[in-house]
């Protein structure tokens, strides 16, 4: 018998209302070590959909399963223990502590004979961070936060990591570093899913993408016939020009 998928969800049906549901029947699914990105125009339900499974945004039907076992209604603290974890795009690092200060409190989850040596092994994979531990994580530049968010939620080891808008804010060669970042990640073996507006930085570093439209997963396929569909601009990212919707 197969191995169950690292993550998959079932008729998904999460929002803020019962009676107004964002995310509207979403079938999906992400194989082991898969990198996909989470594409689609604006209130499309893509931030919705990743928080919903990553257990911040109320989850009204359906199923979220990690590795076979369902996790839907779990508080995010018992669905990162379960081996997920999650990077929200905005309040994911705590600016007046230091960079050290924010990774010791990431690792709090973990037995305590874990937290020094997790941490170290962060240093050793971001080394701009450790190169000043002692440094406020406000004073950092936009990408050096999201490198700093990005290892705090690796401290806890996970076998899925989840990222709302990873290059949100940050200047062409800023995202170039942060998306080289998690293709290092997804080759150690870490299944990633990210949403993403930044459609053509993304289709380059992942394996397969999925168009979200009104809530429901309206396209999916390998990142290059995404990228080379002749119509994705208009019909599914809100766009008529297609070389505009890619940029």
């Amino acid at each position: 018998m197969s191995a169950p998928a690292p993550l998959t969800t079932h008729g998904l049906v999460a929002g803020y209302e019962r009676d107004l549901p964002i995310v509207k029947g979403i079938d999906f699914s992400v194989a082991d070590g898969e990198m996909v990105a989470i594409l689609g125009p604006n209130g499309a339900g893509k931030s919705t959909f990743v928080k919903a499974i990553a257990g911040t945004v109320p989850v009204f039907g359906g199923e979220v399963r990690l590795n076979g076992a369902p996790v839907a209604g779990l508080k995010p603290n018992q669905i990162i223990r379960r081996g997920m974890a999650f990077v929200p795009q905005t309040e994911n690092i705590f600016a007046r502590l230091s960079i050290r200060e924010n990774l010791q409190l990431a690792s709090a989850i973990l037995p305590k004979a874990e937290q020094g040596p997790r941490i170290e092994a962060m240093f050793a994979q971001f080394p701009d961070l450790a190169a000043r531990p002692g440094r406020a994580a406000g004073s950092l530049s936009g990408g050096q936060r999201q490198m700093l968010a990005t290892a705090r939620a690796l401290l806890v080891s996970p076998s899925v990591l989840l990222l709302d808008e990873p290059s949100a804010g940050l200047s062409p060669k800023l995202v170039a570093e942060v998306f080289q970042t998690l293709k290092a990640i997804n080759d150690t073996g870490v299944t990633i899913v990210l949403v993403e507006q930044n459609v053509r930085a993304a289709l380059k570093i992942v394996s397969r993408a999925v168009v979200l439209v009104d809530g429901h997963l309206r396209y999916d396929a390998p990142a290059d016939d995404l990228a080379n569909h002749p119509n994705i601009g208009e019909l599914f990212l809100g766009s008529g020009d297609r070389q505009e919707a890619l940029s």
